[in-house]
């Protein structure tokens, strides 16, 4: 996977809410997800195809965005 930091913030930002759920916690989980994919998808990723260019492509197609095997890029660019 390619962000395992991004998932793994993820991932107990999903258990805090699974131990606190209200509305509170729902609303956090929901605006990190939103946050972490704006920040890979606008502004990470367009910046290392920039940067990194064929090399880059090739990684993010065969590399999972924040899971093994899911989020890879399709050809068509991040």
């Amino acid at each position: 996977m390619r962000n395992p930091i991004y998932t793994g913030t993820i991932v107990m930002t999903a258990g805090l809410a699974l131990t606190v759920p209200n509305a509170v916690s729902a609303a956090g989980l929901a605006c990190m997800v939103i946050g972490v994919e704006l920040q890979v998808r606008r502004i990470e990723e367009p910046y290392l195809d920039r940067i990194h260019q064929a090399t880059w492509r090739r990684y993010a197609a065969r590399v999972g965005r924040f899971l093994p095997g899911i989020g890879r890029l399709d050809g068509h660019g991040p």
